[in-house]
């Protein structure tokens, strides 16, 4: 079976890139929790957390810290933003390919953080969901962009 999150990185799947490097690949969730939903996606096939080389282990948090500034700047999870990792199949990693999640939040969100965990996988909407990731990818683009 192919993993998506590899043939995202070697450009065979589509994807609202943010922001590449040698380690890592940043691109919008297509089935996101909340607005701006972020992942860190391992260009290593590594499954999980230890399976990555040290140096990209290290390189992971200050990345992290660098995409939860954009995402501030842009408006997403101004005041909190969490971090996730899903670290093997009992721990609900539903792809084998390492990737940490961010998920800016704002007050209040969690009835609607708690639909969106129900329903994230079904098709309603999708239309309407396609065209926030595209608004928000150019929004998030703009903002790493400034950084250059």
């Amino acid at each position: 079976m192919d993993c998506v999150f590899c043939a995202i990185a070697e450009q065979r799947l589509p994807a609202h890139r943010l922001f590449e490097d040698d380690d890592f690949i940043v691109l919008l969730d297509i089935f996101p929790m909340r607005p701006a939903h972020v992942l860190i996606v391992s260009r290593l096939h590594a499954p999980f957390l230890h399976d990555l080389p040290a140096s990209a282990r290290e390189h992971l948090l200050s990345l992290s810290e660098r995409i939860a500034a954009a995402l501030r700047e842009a408006g997403f999870g101004k005041n909190g933003i969490n971090l996730l990792i899903n670290d093997g199949p009992d721990a609900n990693q539903h792809l084998p390919h390492f990737h940490l999640h961010l998920i800016p939040r704002r007050p209040g969100d969690l009835p609607a953080l708690l639909w969106r965990l129900l329903v994230r996988f079904l098709p309603m909407g999708r239309k309407r969901i396609d065209a926030r990731l595209q608004d928000e990818a150019d929004r998030l683009r703009l903002t790493l962009g400034k950084e250059n």
